[in-house]
């Protein structure tokens, strides 16, 4: 069957988030105007707030697309689900293949600092992918016979990993990213060993 056609508000809306992403991974939230997301969106302050309500709300629908992939690639690791050492490994990967996410979740990470109330809104954007990997890691842990207790809390430092992974990534001119992946899928395989 052919594939229908998008209403134009579907498309605009999608543009909107694209440009804001694009934007705040080279500009930072601080420097991502919405005059800037009109023009490198090409679209209108009509179509701005008729889908977003505000500039802060235009920056969590975009880290919510951002963050889109990795929860899905959680909810399908659910039934078969990959160690946290591996589950690092994948992320780091994705992130070598799409090095853009990871300006952005910099960038949203930083713009989160600086404005309490985006804080909040990214926190809790941020917390779902946290919540998604604590389900996964303790299906891995039922599947592999590992005590539950064992996994408690790696899901918060597999998230601080990948998200220092972008950092440093972004950062640091001379970054050394096996060193760092291997140091990383060291440190969560030894917090799940016996």
């Amino acid at each position: 069957m052919p594939e229908q056609p998008q209403p134009r508000s579907v498309h605009s809306r999608q543009a909107i988030i694209e440009a804001t992403a694009g934007l705040i991974g080279r500009q930072g939230v601080g420097g991502t105007s919405v005059s800037d997301i009109i023009r490198t969106s090409g679209t209108s302050a009509g179509a701005i707030y008729h889908h977003f309500g505000s500039k802060q709300e235009i920056i969590v629908q975009t880290a919510r697309q951002a963050l889109h992939w990795p929860m899905t690639a959680i909810a399908e690791c659910f039934d078969n689900p990959a160690s946290p050492a591996d589950l690092f490994g994948y992320a780091v990967e994705a992130l070598r293949l799409g090095p853009e996410l990871g300006e952005l979740l910099v960038q949203l990470g930083a713009g989160g600092l600086t404005d309490d109330e985006l804080g909040r809104a990214l926190r809790a954007e941020f917390s779902q992918l946290r919540d998604g990997l604590d389900l996964t890691l303790d299906s891995w842990a039922r599947n592999q016979g590992v005590p539950q207790r064992r996994v408690r809390g790696l899901a918060q430092m597999l998230v601080g990993l990948i998200l220092g992974f972008a950092a440093q990534r972004a950062l640091v001119d001379d970054f050394d990213e096996g060193a760092y992946e291997a140091q990383g899928r060291a440190m969560l395989t030894a917090a799940v060993a016996d």
